[in-house]
């Protein structure tokens, strides 16, 4: 049991304005209401709680139950549904088929950028250790390589998107 102190008792007093004509306050009536009051938010709570957990639960149950339906078809009839093998839990799942925003929290996300700096930057390394051959080999200059690794193609110097002529067009020495 939570015992009240005499803080408590006074800001539970000014719930209900009391009569100035009477010295007697009934801290025993409000500290009753206060336990009603804690008690049915408390309820409320753990009601909404047992909600959503229950909720979730049916629907893990039910997705679970429609895939391992589908896992037990063969490959023809889920090609005759419109699925391979390999989209089954995306189908099950309501997911769509580009489905790459979702929204994160502020760490998530900046765990994300992090990871996403980090990867360019060893794109970027990589790229700056290969030879001008090499570069011409994958359509790049050196030029061009922080543009290639920001993902900008619409701002390549090198618009030219032939293969590379290294092939001497089949040309034998003679």
């Amino acid at each position: 049991m939570i015992s009240y102190g005499k803080q408590e008792i006074e800001a539970l007093a000014m719930i209900e304005p009391v009569n100035t004509n009477n010295t007697h306050i009934d801290t025993e009536r409000y500290v009753r209401k206060a336990h009603e009051l804690r008690s049915e938010f408390i309820a409320e709570k753990l009601s909404a709680l047992y909600q959503v957990t229950v909720g979730k639960y049916l629907r893990n149950r039910e997705l679970a139950a429609a895939k391992t339906a589908l896992y037990g078809m063969s490959d023809r009839e889920l090609s005759d549904i419109g699925i391979t093998r390999s989209e089954i839990d995306r189908a099950v799942e309501g997911k769509g088929e580009m489905e790459t925003t979702k929204k994160k929290g502020f760490w998530a996300s900046l765990v994300t950028k992090f990871m996403e700096a980090q990867t360019s930057r060893a794109a970027y390394v990589h790229l700056m250790a290969m030879n001008s051959r090499e570069l011409a080999d994958i359509g790049l200059t050196r030029g061009e390589i922080e543009i290639a690794v920001r993902g900008d193609r619409a701002y390549r110097a090198n618009d030219n998107l032939e293969w590379p002529s290294n092939t001497n067009d089949h040309r034998k020495a003679g």
